[in-house]
């Protein structure tokens, strides 16, 4: 009785589907006005899109998203046959829309109770690919239907095949057949051969699949299948085929062209595709203005490329290095460097969250002081002692009892929990939400959180936007990296508008920014020292897995991390946050200001830096997750999918939506 009744509910919603979607296909089908004025396709002109291009703060063009594209303005006649022929074979006799196709992919769609059979024409394709996305849904054919109606109303059919001729998906990045002629075989579209037509052809159906770099077996079936088409409609001989099929294909060596800034473009794209989506991204015509400055973003891409050789030759094992700066006035990033090599690994760790040790002390002090509860003259119990079960420890010769000044200066770890312990957990949790900080889970409601000790930890970014409220009178802005977006139109879809709010009272900020610039001059932060005054700190996990230095004048904060990406301990001499990554700092820090980027005050340093003090290790207080990766890893843009066999998609012009990722940051 149940399947009956499934049964005829089922029925019943396809015949409902049926007659709406005929009565629309008999609409678009006998009045394409109507058509052309509901979608607005009379107020439309084709235009050939340029790739997107993206600009530094400074207005110069930093790199391009999306799409290689070359526009032709014809294409070979047994090109335009073949793409007919496999494609829509009746696409020089519907008005966009072959009924007969439709109706078969609706029955098998509903016969096999999914969504994966095509049936679209090459005017639907078009239609796709220009104003819709790629989900198969039967909502989308129906907006299909009606735009397809109205391109076929307004262009002649030759027009209408040189556009999907232009736009077409065709792997390697490429949009277009003219684009996709040099990028495979090194030849004008013009100059290709009938064999090598009928290859990229056949790549139509998924570029990804029926790649030659990895898949040349199944693309050279795929190509069968199509001369075989074309020998069944009379296209060209028998024997010709055969000639066809023998045919050796000589395909360019694929090399993929990185943009500058590898890792702050995959980041800049994955926000891109959450504000405008992956349609319009990549098929272009954008202009994306961004807060990134040049001279910061290469001399952080210098400073870790050299300090990454240099740690090589010490012998400290750490393979990736991860520097994001941040103007404290405006939240902007101004310089993102997410590794040290994109061939290599491509996560992004300047957005994964990681144990911050020691560096997450300064912002439950500056909690306490806000909440009066301590000041920078406050004494502390430093001796070893149980927590409710908790016990923390000094891993160098310590005094019993210490003011807040000097155990942030020197990152005693005893002194710091009792002051975590009287702020209580709970309102310290508050205090880093109000700093921006996203990745806190209720298993960190503990007292092991005052040395770091986290189910998942902080990012980098969201570190160096937390620190920003020391040289800003404790005022936190959400930090951001698009300044706004313009259209092919020249109009502003989007401008940023990030908000700010006191988290800290000024004097706490300005307390702690006193406490932090002496952890600089004579503390655990002394190896980091510049030419100008600075605040910092330290930060170094258990087995050094993480090391980390925070360090900001009145004009940048940056946080720089050094380690593995998969939580495996950094060995060698010395592999401390403050000898590790605070070298890195200094590098990136001393680049700038030989370039005169700031125009702080500059102090006398020192010939002789004093030795870095006993590093601030904490105890360790839980399992890390190891090689496990976090939630929040970034998917990147630019290696390929592995191949997946394709379905009956009738040749879909769009490839797959790129994945998803980052730091659940907008």
């Amino acid at each position: 009785m149940k399947f009956l009744s499934k049964l005829g509910m089922g029925l019943a919603g396809v015949l409902v589907f049926f007659l709406f979607f005929y009565a629309g296909v008999s609409l678009t089908q006998t009045t394409p006005k109507v058509a052309k004025f509901i979608t607005g396709i009379n107020n439309w002109e084709y235009t050939v899109q340029e790739q997107t291009v993206v600009y530094y703060s400074d207005g110069k063009k930093m790199g391009n998203l999306g799409y290689k594209r070359e526009y032709s303005k014809d294409f070979p006649e047994f090109m335009k046959d073949a793409v007919v022929a496999v494609e829509d074979r009746r696409f020089y006799e519907h008005s966009g829309l072959d009924s007969k196709g439709i109706g078969r992919a609706i029955y098998k769609d509903v016969i096999s109770r999914s969504k994966s059979e095509g049936g679209s024409t090459i005017t639907m394709q078009l239609a796709r690919t220009l104003f819709l996305s790629n989900e198969k849904v039967f909502s989308r054919k129906v907006k299909e239907v009606f735009i397809a109606s109205a391109i076929e109303g307004k262009y002649t059919k030759e027009a209408i095949l040189n556009m999907y001729l232009n736009e077409i998906y065709m792997g390697r990045g490429c949009t277009g057949m003219g684009i996709a002629a040099q990028a495979y075989f090194g030849k004008d579209v013009m100059e290709l051969n009938e064999a090598e037509i009928c290859a990229l052809v056949g790549i139509i159906q998924a570029p990804e699949y029926y790649s030659p770099d990895r898949n040349l077996e199944a693309l050279k079936k795929r190509q069968a299948v199509v001369i075989s088409v074309l020998v069944k409609q009379g296209l060209i001989s028998a024997e010709e085929g055969e000639v066809l099929k023998e045919q050796p294909l000589s395909f360019k060596p694929f090399r993929q062209t990185l943009n500058a800034h590898p890792y702050y473009m995959a980041y800049l794209a994955n926000q891109l595709e959450g504000m405008v989506g992956a349609q319009q991204l990549y098929h272009g015509g954008l202009h994306v203005y961004t807060s990134v400055d040049s001279r910061m973003q290469k001399a952080a891409e210098y400073a870790v490329e050299k300090q990454a050789a240099t740690f090589a030759a010490r012998g400290i094992s750490a393979k990736d290095i991860a520097v994001v700066s941040i103007d404290p006035k405006t939240g902007g990033i101004k310089a993102m460097v997410g590794g040290v090599d994109w061939e290599k690994n491509q996560l992004n760790m300047a957005i994964l969250p990681r144990q911050p040790g020691s560096a997450i002390k300064p912002l439950y002090y500056a909690a306490a002081i806000d909440e009066g509860i301590i000041n920078q003259n406050t004494e502390l119990n430093n001796s070893p002692r149980s927590f409710n079960g908790y016990t923390p420890k000094n891993y160098a010769a310590s005094p019993g009892m210490t003011t807040t000044r000097q155990a942030i200066v020197n990152s005693y770890n005893v002194a710091s929990v009792e002051v975590l312990n009287k702020l209580g957990v709970e309102k310290a949790v508050s205090y880093l939400k109000d700093y921006g900080i996203t990745t806190i889970e209720p298993t960190d409601h503990n007292l092991a959180l005052g040395l770091g000790g986290m189910t998942r930890g902080i990012s980098p970014v969201q570190m160096a936007a937390a620190y920003a409220i020391f040289p800003t009178n404790g005022v936190y802005t959400k930090y951001y990296n698009i300044e706004k977006i313009v259209n092919s139109k020249d109009v502003v879809i989007y401008k940023n508008r990030s908000k700010s709010k006191t988290v800290i009272k000024s004097s706490t900020a300005a307390t702690m920014d006193s406490i932090l610039k002496d952890t600089v001059s004579y503390g655990t932060g002394s190896t980091a020292r510049i030419a100008i005054r600075s605040g910092g700190k330290t930060g170094t996990t258990s087995d050094s897995k993480d090391l980390w230095y925070l360090g900001y004048t009145s004009e940048l904060v940056t946080a720089v991390w050094t380690g593995n990406s998969d939580g495996t301990p950094v060995n060698g001499s010395r592999a401390y946050g403050g000898s590790v990554s605070g070298l890195i700092w200094k590098e990136y820090m001393n680049r700038l200001i030989s370039q005169g980027v700031f125009a702080g005050k500059y102090v006398e340093v020192p010939e002789e830096t004093p030795e870095e003090e006993e590093p601030d290790i904490e105890e360790p207080i839980r399992e890390e997750p190891g090689t496990e990766q976090p939630p929040d890893v970034e998917v990147p843009i630019v290696p390929a999918p592995e191949p997946v066999p394709p379905g009956d998609n009738n040749g879909d012009i769009n490839p797959p939506d790129p994945g998803e990722g980052e730091d659940n940051q907008t």
